[in-house]
């Protein structure tokens, strides 16, 4: 009797969020433990090429969904939710297998190592699997099924490290990538399951109607996030390309241990914010600004005390462990900790540029993060020193954050006080 007081007493979206937060804090205590013991076995230069994977990967994967899988999350209703899901499963293969026969004719033409053919090997079947994982957990999202999100977060975070440490003595510079991708293989398998009522086919004609409606996503948000992509994932590329496989691995490794508390926090509150603000904009507009300030107040409470125990505790503990390895580690901790707290402020509310229509705004705002990046990495090419890249990177992308947080929340403020 007392559980379903306590569950009466808690608002539906944040006993939501309570799901994914459970779910998401116990994926990445396994996931940073185990990040923890896996970059002492495979060492920086592997976690450097895992990196750069991941980055490629993360950059294909919002190309090949066109970012029409949000449309699936604002739909009016279940039916045209599931069209969406469906039209986008065919959308994605063939999007991937069109890239696939460009790659084939062009090797006739373009000389390509074999380590970059394999590469490609990796992530042409990634970039499928990320993008299909992402088109069922946005179904999921829309119908509110988050315990569904939270379970298959768990079981990627303990496939993921259990599959990347038996796979290091038979491959190891590549076992990173192997055992990332069979994992999130099967929790793709599992999610498929759970959806496979929601498979059917797609009304095109719907769909043709659909896309001249949401047609500003594919005229802005596609160009926005594939910048956005390239610049939050393109400084592995570009460390690895300039200063080599080991400093790749150290500045990999650095965003991995700050980006656990900030992938829990938007993990956790993104999805069911994404769902909730869609309503409140057509209902209650200044209870949306009021949720949207007091989600950001919360989340840089936490990222905070986050940031404390990981520049304090957690590297003194890590410097124990590595024994001297993992060179200039603190230091790129440090310096990353003023991006990932700005970053912080706007990354679990940023599907307000979805739920506003400020699409363009996103665009602009991408550009200039874009530009941030090319400017940080020449910077320390001409000097010389990663520490000029990563100094020039984490000063002026947060700023960049933070000036975009207190723009949406001004517009928030405005829209509000116009509907009173």
């Amino acid at each position: 009797m007392a559980v379903n007081v306590n569950k009466k007493r808690i608002p539906f979206f944040y006993r939501n969020i309570l799901i994914m937060f459970k779910g998401t804090l116990i994926a990445q205590i396994i996931a940073i433990l185990g990040a923890i013991f896996l970059a002492k076995l495979y060492g920086e230069e592997a976690y450097g090429i895992f990196g750069v994977f991941i980055s490629i990967t993360s950059i294909s994967s919002i190309i090949s969904t066109l970012q029409l899988d949000n449309c699936i999350i604002i739909s009016k209703d279940k039916i045209e939710s599931v069209n969406w899901f469906n039209f986008l499963l065919l959308l994605v293969f063939v999007l991937i297998s069109f890239a696939c026969v460009v790659f084939f004719f062009s090797s006739f033409f373009i000389t390509y190592k074999q380590e970059e053919i394999n590469m490609i090997y990796f992530v042409v079947p990634g970039t499928l699997i990320l993008s299909y994982n992402l088109l069922n957990v946005n179904l999921f999202t829309f119908n509110k099924e988050f315990t569904v999100i939270s379970s298959s977060k768990i079981f990627l975070a303990i496939g993921t490290v259990f599959l990347q440490f038996i796979l290091y003595k038979k491959f190891n510079l590549f076992g990173l990538i192997i055992g990332f991708l069979i994992s999130q293989f099967l929790v793709l398998f599992f999610l498929f399951l759970k959806n496979k009522k929601n498979i059917i086919k797609p009304n095109f004609i719907k769909i043709k109607r659909d896309v001249k409606a949401n047609s500003s996503i594919i005229k802005f948000l596609l160009p926005s996030n594939i910048i956005n992509s390239f610049a939050n994932n393109l400084m592995p590329i570009l460390i690895l390309a300039v200063f080599g496989a080991k400093e790749a691995g150290v500045y990999f490794f650095s965003f991995k241990i700050l980006g656990a508390p900030l992938f829990l926090i938007s993990s956790s509150v993104s999805q069911v914010f994404f769902q909730k603000a869609s309503e409140l904009f057509k209902t209650n507009k200044s209870e949306l600004h009021r949720l949207t300030k007091k989600i950001v107040t919360t989340n840089l409470l936490l990222i905070f005390g986050f940031l404390v125990c990981i520049n304090t505790i957690g590297m003194y503990v890590l410097e124990l462990y590595f024994n001297n390895g993992w060179e200039n580690l603190r230091l790129y901790v440090f310096i990353l900790s003023m991006l990932i707290f700005a970053r912080t402020s706007f990354n679990p509310i940023s599907s307000l540029i979805i739920v506003l229509n400020k699409n363009q705004i996103s665009l602009l705002f991408n550009v200039y993060l874009f530009a941030v990046n090319l400017i940080a990495i020449y910077i320390g090419y001409f000097y010389n020193t990663i520490i000029y890249t990563i100094l020039t990177l984490a000063i002026f992308g947060g700023t960049g954050y933070l000036f975009l947080l207190l723009y949406f929340l001004n517009y928030l403020k405005k829209t509000a006080s116009y509907n009173e």
